[in-house]
């Protein structure tokens, strides 16, 4: 055997056992609980059920500077009746071009409250943002983000001024009261069982499709909506989720909020509709 075929050999055998060894790391990794999280990811809510009334201990109401930074670490308990449950918003924020755009939900109850859920990668300290290609590769932990959309929506629109549009989805109030269960009962596990955030497969977008029970069709994994959850939209439209017979474009300008409402406004959630 001549030198290069023999260099050529050791190379081969090389990259084998380096894809080997990286695979064996990647699944067997385990999601951690206790790590040095950013301010917004340090508390995880508490929920508690019992019949129609729902209680969240430590439900994220949150104010930010002008540069993004949390200046007001404000923590809240809030009382919901599901019965009263009467719309759901599904919310994209987008923070780029080609697709980038965040995804959220957010339930409303006839006495005028609102309850924002948002699943995010959970940031540590020595993570200064959230990177799709460290996202596809675990190196964040899942976090189901109950707020206010004070704070989850006040963040995007008036202090990021991202495009946001609001789509009130289609369906009856016993559809949103499973989804919103789904949801919490995820938040409740994770405070158990943490598990990684995937850039792919489970992510903002997919973890809202999962819980709606609209994500079990292979086709849907290959869409490239999917991945890029600023084409959300078109994929709500197509399953006649949002709307009522109307074009795409006009249900986009009736969903778009009104950036230029401060989160310290009273009736924030109506203003912004606005």
């Amino acid at each position: 055997m001549t030198t290069w075929k023999r260099i050529r050999k050791i190379a081969v055998w090389g990259v084998f056992l380096s894809i080997l060894c990286y695979a064996l790391w990647f699944t067997t990794r385990v999601a951690q609980q206790d790590d040095n999280w950013k301010t917004g990811y340090q508390r995880l809510p508490e929920i508690h059920l019992s019949g129609d009334t729902l209680i969240i201990e430590g439900m994220r109401d949150f104010r930010y500077d002008e540069n993004g930074n949390v200046a007001v670490a404000r923590y809240i308990d809030r009382h919901y009746v599901l019965s009263q449950l009467q719309r759901v918003w599904f919310g994209l924020s987008h923070f780029g071009d080609y697709g980038l755009a965040h995804a959220f939900a957010s339930f409303e109850f006839s006495d005028g409250q609102f309850l924002a859920v948002s699943i995010e990668a959970r940031l540590r300290e020595d993570q200064n943002e959230y990177s799709p290609l460290a996202g596809a590769l675990r190196e964040y932990t899942k976090f189901v983000v109950l707020a206010s959309e004070e704070d989850v929506i006040g963040l995007r629109s008036f202090v990021r001024q991202e495009p946001l549009y609001l789509y009130s989805l289609n369906g009856s109030a016993l559809q949103g009261q499973a989804l919103l269960l789904n949801f919490l009962r995820r938040a409740d596990n994770l405070r158990h069982t943490p598990d990684f955030y995937n850039t792919l497969t489970d992510n903002c977008l997919t973890g809202l499709l999962a819980e709606s029970g609209r994500y079990n069709d292979l086709h849907h994994s290959l869409d490239y909506r999917i991945l890029l959850p600023g084409y959300a939209d078109e994929v709500l439209f197509e399953h006649q989720l949002i709307g009522q017979g109307e074009p795409l474009e006009e249900i986009r300008a009736g969903a778009r909020i009104n950036t230029s409402v401060s989160p310290d406004t009273h009736n924030y959630s109506i203003l912004i509709r606005q």
